[in-house]
């Protein structure tokens, strides 16, 4: 019977192996729910000329294009899929490893190890201000002598991807507790791991995991006390947002068919670049293929503008998760989610992959940039300036892609933000329903306290209008310490002196009466 091996990453990406039939799982994106490969069918595995694919980077353009489209806030660990798929690959062998090898562009096992051994050695940042940190484990099932795991795949784990190695009984919990205290542990606590995945099958004999976690801050800060609210425009209408804003003279920007790139240089790991869609312009448009993909990141078939640019950024942060076998089959290795899959490598039992997870988080502030990923595959039964430069505002106020990479171009993180929500929270019914704690007169005695506050102290603005605002969560994850009823959210909208745009007002209850704590000017 195939045994369970689980991997995951810090990105969480599991790779669930199991038996002949699916196992549920829950729906994510790219939903895998019965999608398990035949036995009978016959198969032949790809090629590197059928896939095209060529080492990593070309690993990370097809994996991007598959999975980002820019439909919602995507954020995706290219390379903690990669590390992982390897860590699996190693284990593999016959069509199982020739599919393998092919979608992570390489003929041999030699020039994978080759790859990973020199991404593990080189991505690296340990500073005060700046880490990088990748880290691998291998978690076996402990048999009383039973499951035996070849003593050349564990040694080729410890030494080309510095896993470690912990003996567990998987049908304990507190197994499972060790696990999810392991990646929280390498991802700094930033992802909040699914309940899901921290179920393992009794029969699971090893769990692999990598982890991948980034914080640096910007090479040139942004300075706070210039962040501005203003109105982001997300493909099913408008939000306030929290925008960041600096101005970069004599600098380079890109400008593509349809779209307009920059890169914002962080202190140590590398950069973060960002692609904005011309106005009226889709991500249907420029998205969809891997040869978009990667001119989208680092094409240089335009046009490379000197100019000062004016950056207009909003702040967000949240958490992603892709369930990714559905992915990875279409992508050719559907031989290693079947029956007919050979992990002889790993050791004396039968395994295929039953399922692949990635969960991941991001955030994006005036300070720098923190993201944090794990992938986790789990194996079971088979069963100086210059003079008269152009103005260019780049202003991310519409859906938008960004990726981080290191100094050598490396993509760590890569995703798509349509709706930027600087507290990385949900809408909740308790945080919506602060209106419901008002009487009529109260609103109406807030509305007449904010008109007369506004015109007491911005008396040039005499055409606002206040409307309460139906949605709250940003304002009450952004001030945590207040609850409904003692916090108050008003929309202020005006034709002329905000150019059309969108303010928020918040106002503090008091026992005195009303106070306002932050005007949204």
């Amino acid at each position: 019977m195939k045994r369970i091996i689980a991997i995951f990453l810090s990105l969480l990406m599991i790779f669930s192996v199991v038996g002949c039939s699916a196992k549920e799982q829950p729906a994510g994106k790219n939903d895998n729910v019965g999608n398990t490969a035949s036995v009978d069918e016959p198969y032949t595995p790809p090629s590197i000329a059928d896939l095209g694919i060529t080492g990593y980077d070309g690993f990370c353009d097809v994996l991007s294009a598959k999975l980002i489209d820019g439909s919602e806030n995507s954020n995706l660990s290219p390379i903690s899929v990669y590390l992982a798929l390897a860590m699996v690959a190693e284990g593999a062998k016959g069509e199982t490893q020739t599919a393998m090898l092919a979608l992570l562009g390489c003929t041999t096992l030699e020039e994978l190890r080759g790859i990973c051994g020199e991404m593990l050695e080189q991505l690296s940042v340990d500073t005060e201000d700046s880490t990088l940190a990748i880290a691998d484990s291998i978690w076996m099932a402990d048999r009383n002598g039973t499951l035996k795991f070849s003593d050349d795949y564990l040694q080729v784990l410890g030494e080309t991807y510095r896993s470690e190695a912990n003996a567990v009984d998987f049908g304990k919990e507190e197994t499972s507790k060790q696990i999810a205290e392991w990646i929280t542990e390498h991802t700094r606590g930033k992802i909040k791991i699914s309940e899901d995945a921290m179920k393992f099958d009794p029969e699971t004999i090893a769990v692999l995991i990598n982890t991948i976690y980034l914080k640096d801050a910007w090479r040139d800060a942004f300075y706070e006390g210039a962040t501005e609210k203003g109105t982001f425009y997300t493909p099913d209408g408008e939000m306030t947002v929290d925008y960041m804003k600096r101005k970069d003279d004599g600098v380079t920007i890109y400008q593509g068919d349809g779209y307009m790139r920059y890169s914002l240089p962080l202190l140590r790991v590398g950069r973060m670049t960002f692609v904005l869609p011309d106005e009226g312009m889709d991500f249907a448009d420029i998205l969809g293929t891997p040869e978009q993909m990667h001119m989208l990141l680092h094409g240089v078939n335009g046009k490379e503008i000197r100019a000062n640019v004016s950056v207009k950024l909003p702040k967000f942060k949240f958490q992603d998760r892709f369930d990714l076998n559905d992915t990875l089959e279409a992508l050719g290795i559907g031989i290693a989610f079947s029956g007919s899959a050979d992990f002889s490598g790993m050791g004396n039992f039968d395994a295929k992959i039953s399922r692949v997870l990635q969960e991941s988080f991001i955030g994006v502030d005036e300070k720098g940039v923190e993201a944090a990923a794990y992938t986790m595959v789990a194996m079971g039964e088979a069963a100086m300036m210059p003079e008269d430069l152009p103005e260019i505002d780049f202003f991310l106020t519409r859906p938008f892609l960004y990726a981080i990479e290191a100094n050598d171009g490396t993509v760590l993180f890569i995703g798509s933000v349509t709706t930027p929500d600087p507290a990385g929270s949900s809408t909740t019914t308790e945080q919506s329903s602060y209106l419901g704690v008002l009487s009529e007169s109260e609103k109406q005695e807030i509305l007449e306290f904010a008109k007369g506050w506004y015109a007491e102290n911005f008396p040039n603005y005499n055409d606002l209008v206040f409307e309460f605002a139906k949605d709250s969560a940003f304002g009450y994850t952004q001030y945590p310490q207040y609850k409904p009823g003692e916090m108050i959210i008003l929309r202020v909208t005006s034709e002329k002196s905000f150019s059309g745009s969108v303010r928020s007002c918040f106002i503090k209850i008091t026992d005195s009466g009303y106070e306002v704590f932050n005007e949204g000017f």
